[in-house]
């Protein structure tokens, strides 16, 4: 080869034989180094300053290149390599994709970056989400309606009082007296939530009639009469209103498989006595009833009959407070992690409930019910030694002193009261 070059001379002879020399000091390079012979142009340009000896991975690349060209060179091979074996290598030179295969050097896997607090709020808005999806599911089957507290409804302030109505109707009657009263206040400003019973024997003013007991304006003028008696005769503004009656009690109470209820002996000696309390239809009983003094788990069932019993006790504030005692026990097992229960039993109640809210609102109400601080309190309105029992026109009732009524009624809205005793003023 080097002779033809000679002899034609285009190559001076000494110049050809450095130009030998360098290129086995490539080759042997190239051994050690698969990227030691590639030009520039063979690599992209993220990868061109390692090639030329930048970052740590060029600096190891250089002291290999060196060694292995000091140790070619004190060997024999270096003087007897043929150039016809490096015109084979220059033939059989492999692409850079080839080499990049075999020989990885320089070229790191990157690792992905783990980001645990993007994925713990992509997780918790997904969640969200599907809540969401969920709870507006639920409010579809509601029976919406219009009233005159829904059409002159502003912005929801910072309390929200909605008039929970039981209504004493069977199967296949029309709407009858509400048999029970509950108003329930969500207080945004101090996380609060207040269960207040209306005893539905109260004897008040009745915007355009003679004054009656109270549950008498909802059997007269249905859910408007019955909002305008109470705001006008208490002091305060209802914001919402929703119906059941004793089938939705019962399907609602069904979805949450139970709660547990202490009950007195006298309770439960009643309650076995009386299991078609439990019917919605007041028919025969299917079943029978072993309960025991202590605590129970009451199936919806018993839970119906439980809130329904008045003979028992202190008759119907007894009762009444039996009725707020379900409604903490149902949200407070919601809100101990029971919301798949939760979900079925409002999915349940939806189609035997009418309500005037909107979903919105409703979102707005179960995030505070949710978020409560110390649990829920309980009251009662008439508050003992604030009225007089007595008969009128036939009628047992209640005459209730409407000044210190409503003064107790405003501090337990706002969670101002203080009681020293129990939170639950119906004894």
């Amino acid at each position: 080869y080097m002779e033809r070059k000679y002899t034609s001379g285009s190559v001076d002879f000494d110049e050809m034989q450095r130009k030998m020399k360098k290129r086995v000091e490539e080759h042997a390079r190239s051994m050690d180094d698969p990227y030691a012979n590639l030009n520039d142009d063979d690599f992209d340009d993220d990868n061109r300053q390692s090639k030329r000896g930048g970052g740590q991975n060029g600096y190891d690349r250089n002291v290999r290149r060196q060694r292995t060209a000091e140790d070619v060179r004190g060997s024999k091979d270096y003087d007897e390599y043929d150039t016809a074996d490096m015109e084979d290598e220059d033939r059989g030179r492999r692409s850079r994709r080839d080499l990049d295969e075999d020989y990885p050097i320089g070229k790191k896997k990157r690792r992905k970056k783990h980001h645990p607090v993007r994925n713990i709020i992509i997780i918790l808005l997904i969640l969200l989400l599907v809540v969401i999806g969920l709870f507006i599911n639920v409010t579809r089957k509601f029976h919406h309606i219009d009233t005159e507290v829904s059409k002159n409804r502003g912005a929801m302030g910072q309390q929200v009082n909605i008039l929970l109505i039981g209504q004493d109707a069977r199967e296949g009657q029309e709407q009858q007296r509400s048999d029970s009263m509950i108003l329930l206040t969500m207080n945004r400003s101090n996380h609060t939530v207040v269960l207040t019973s209306l005893m539905r024997d109260m004897y008040v003013d009745i915007p355009g009639g003679a004054s009656n007991r109270i549950n008498v304006a909802y059997a007269r003028g249905g859910v408007d009469l019955l909002d305008e008696t109470i705001e006008q005769d208490f002091g305060i503004k209802i914001d919402g209103n929703a119906m059941v009656d004793f089938e939705g009690f019962t399907e609602a109470m069904g979805g949450l498989g139970g709660l547990k209820i202490n009950l007195s002996q006298e309770e439960a000696d009643y309650m076995n006595a009386n299991p078609s309390l439990g019917e919605d239809t007041d028919t025969q009983a299917t079943e029978t009833w072993n309960l025991v003094a202590g605590e129970n788990v009451l199936t919806s069932k018993q839970l119906l009959c439980y809130s329904r019993m008045r003979h028992v006790g202190n008759s119907d504030w007894d009762r009444t407070g039996r009725q707020r005692n379900v409604l903490q026990a149902a949200i407070t097992k919601v809100k101990h992690g029971h919301l798949i229960g939760g979900y079925r039993m409002a999915s349940n109640a939806a189609p035997y409930v009418t309500t005037d809210t909107t979903t919105g609102q409703m979102l707005r109400m179960a995030f505070s019910i949710m978020t409560a601080k110390d649990g829920l309190k309980s009251y009662l309105i008439p508050v003992e030694g604030t009225y007089t029992p007595t008969y009128i026109d036939g009628m047992a009732v209640l005459v209730p002193d409407m000044d210190k009524n409503k003064s107790y009624l405003q501090q337990y809205m706002t969670g101002e009261y203080k009681d020293t005793n129990d939170s639950d003023t119906s004894n």
